[in-house]
């Protein structure tokens, strides 16, 4: 992409920089592809052909010949836990292990380069892993693990109901450990199940757990891998009730230049503690101004109503257990936590799997409607939403993130937990059609906005079963979802777009993913990637 470096300041009016010669995708249905755009001030000037365009170049602007090259705006992962992510990107990658000593080899070799006392943990959340795949179809124990790593502390993590610790792990939770049932850890293998796999998971994301320069080093790491995947801006819906060290990590990391994406973080409810805890903790919360030249916000309020696929609040006769079974608060409560948004003006985001809970969001919404503003109340997940709560949630401007890559991941949990009813997830189509708004996260890996949104597309899970072919979305429905639908999820207005007055998020692509069919679409990378106008990321890392 040739360039003309800039020779004196910009005139009045003009544009900092001008990108011609290429095809601008621009999200917007009012306005087609285009062949040059203009930024200015870090938001965009002009869309248009190249030959109108040229009269906003002065002295001083960069200009970039395209030579043909796709533009679209910046990726938005709309449910990406940002700090968890960033040390599960240099975790062991176990996909490949067919018998437990490949796993205990991984271990070896990972243990012969890490720190005295640094953890030893494997990403277990992309399908990639499973006992089923080794030949002893049974999980390392834990005095194999200690004897791989040479008394390192080893966590392998299995999904989120199998995992195995090591002992010299255990030592370090002895005290976590102390209170599970033995049906959920064994110690004599070191065998983690059920709810207390996570329990364990989350408790090495707390702060304190790892130095600070760790946490900011790895972060850094993380965000130039988003970046690398034309990822501009995630929404990170926070660990619980840790709301404060998550922004001090990203307000340093920003101020530092760290990290480059914009980052809306959320204040988590922990629904392990007292409800009244917790509502109070967040009620007394200062939230604080944007930081790192505005690219850091405080977000919203999250609340997990239910729990995941065996743990989902499903409607009278839908339920494989107790009725309510899965519901981890209370109407009551939900109202509670509501009306203290809309006292604050804060945005209320719901994890909410099952119809049950997604029922409970829309009652408590028209219940208070006109005490809300449009938009303030989100759902996350939605996995079981059905055509009248579609519809209801359209009227009621509920906002939804739907997360592709927990099908694809989970698919067979998924059906086990919810038999035939698991047909009607993620009915993506439908919500299109009958005028839901919706934007897509990860949550889980693959967490990259391409493999989400080829996920939308093909539907297809990670054993290669259909996950509904019928609810496919179009590719550019499907790429909408992490760009336009993204903003307006946000309440960024025209983020996610090109048009002038968004914010100039943008990345460069060789070719377009619009020109590629969307199962090529998980291994491209962008050529450039710029954020607020400026470049932040190129594969030769010269700007």
């Amino acid at each position: 992409m040739p360039e003309t470096p800039p020779s004196t300041p910009s005139d009045a009016g003009r544009a900092d920089w001008l990108l011609t010669g290429g095809a601008i995708e621009t999200f917007d249905p009012a306005r087609p592809p285009a062949t040059a755009i203009a930024i200015r001030d870090g938001r965009v000037l002009a869309v248009g052909e190249t030959a109108e365009l040229e009269a906003l170049a002065g002295p001083g602007t960069r200009r970039t010949d395209l030579g043909g090259r796709a533009v679209l705006p910046g990726f938005c992962d709309t449910h990406i836990h940002f700090e968890k992510v960033a040390h599960e990107f240099g975790y062991l990658q176990l996909r490949d292990a067919r018998s437990v000593a490949d796993v205990l080899d991984a271990v070896a070799a990972r243990a012969a380069r890490a720190a005295p006392g640094e953890w030893i943990r494997c990403n277990g959340d992309d399908a990639g892993w499973h006992e089923h795949n080794l030949a002893e179809r049974r999980l390392p124990h834990g005095d194999e693990l200690d004897a791989a790593a040479g008394g390192r502390p080893v966590f392998l993590y299995r999904r989120p109901d199998h995992g195995v610790l090591g002992g010299a792990a255990a030592e370090r939770l002895r005290e976590l450990l102390a209170g599970f049932s033995a049906e959920e850890w064994d110690p004599a293998t070191g065998w983690l199940r059920g709810p207390a796999v996570r329990v364990v998971n989350d408790s090495l994301y707390r702060p304190g757990v790892h130095e600070q320069e760790h946490r900011l080093r790895i972060l850094c790491e993380a965000s130039r891998r988003l970046l690398a995947m034309g990822v501009t801006g995630v929404v990170d819906p926070g660990l619980p009730a840790a709301f404060e060290p998550s922004w001090e990590l990203y307000r340093q990391a920003g101020e530092r230049g760290l990290i480059a994406q914009r980052v809306w973080l959320m204040n988590r409810l922990d629904w392990r503690r007292p409800f009244q805890e917790e509502y109070e903790r967040v009620r007394a919360t200062v939230v604080p101004p944007p930081a790192a030249g505005g690219l850091l916000r405080p977000w919203a309020v999250k609340l997990l109503l239910d729990g995941e696929f065996t743990g989902a609040w499903m409607r009278p006769g839908e339920e494989q257990g107790e009725p309510g079974a899965g519901a981890r608060y209370s109407e009551e409560e939900l109202r509670a936590v509501l009306s203290l948004c809309a006292e604050r003006g804060r945005p209320l985001c719901v994890h909410a799997m099952g119809a049950g809970a997604i029922e409970a969001v829309t009652r408590a919404v028209r219940a208070m409607r006109e005490r809300l503003t449009p938009g303030q109340v989100s759902i996350a997940h939605a996995f079981l939403i059905d055509a009248p709560l579609i519809r209801e949630c359209a009227e009621l401007d509920i906002r939804i993130s739907v997360q592709p890559a927990l099908a694809y991941t989970y698919a067979r949990e998924m059906r086990q937990a919810w038999g035939p009813l698991a047909g009607r997830n993620n009915p993506l189509a439908t919500m299109a059609a009958l005028g839901l708004r919706f934007a897509g996260g990860s949550d889980t890996h693959p967490c990259a906005p391409l493999a989400g949104a080829s996920i939308a597309v093909t539907r297809r899970a990670w054993d290669g079963s259909s996950l509904g072919g019928h609810e496919a979305l179009t590719p550019r429905e499907a790429l909408a979802m992490f760009t336009r639908e993204a903003g307006h999820y946000t309440g960024s207005g025209a983020l996610g777009t090109l048009v002038p007055g968004a914010p100039a998020d943008l990345a460069i692509w060789a070719r377009s993913p619009l020109d590629l069919a969307p199962q090529e679409w998980p291994g491209l990378r962008p050529d450039l990637v710029a954020v607020a106008g400026r470049a932040v990321w190129a594969p030769d890392e010269h700007l």
